[in-house]
């Protein structure tokens, strides 16, 4: 998108393998009553560590380019998993607009 001539693109990145979860990282256990949220993502993060599909060299190196493009994404997704998790938000919320589109249409004035 380019607007007064400033041109902007969001990335959408995934995992990575970067350390991010690793020895740069702290991660205790937390209170039970926190979990089922906090638990689960603590330890999706240590398992998941390491196996990251996202190489950051080649994530730097994309990033790199996208000043040099002539009309770059507004939006673009890095990595194999950034673009499942974001096809899965997107056919979950069509699904929802789908299912309520009868309501959500009846509230226009009748035509004629």
């Amino acid at each position: 998108m380019k607007l007064i001539g400033v041109r902007v693109t969001i990335v959408e990145p995934r995992g990575f393998r970067a350390d991010f979860a690793g020895t740069s990282t702290t991660i205790r256990n937390g209170r039970p009553e926190y979990d089922a949220e906090v638990g689960v993502a603590a330890r999706m993060q240590r398992i998941y560590n390491g196996k990251q599909p996202g190489d950051p060299k080649q994530t730097a190196e994309v990033i790199f380019l996208i000043p040099q493009m002539d009309n770059p994404p507004l939006r673009l997704a890095l990595g194999t998993d950034a673009v499942g998790a974001i096809e899965a938000a997107n056919n979950a919320r069509r699904d929802k607009l789908l299912r309520w589109k009868n309501l959500s249409s009846t509230i226009d004035f009748p035509s004629g």
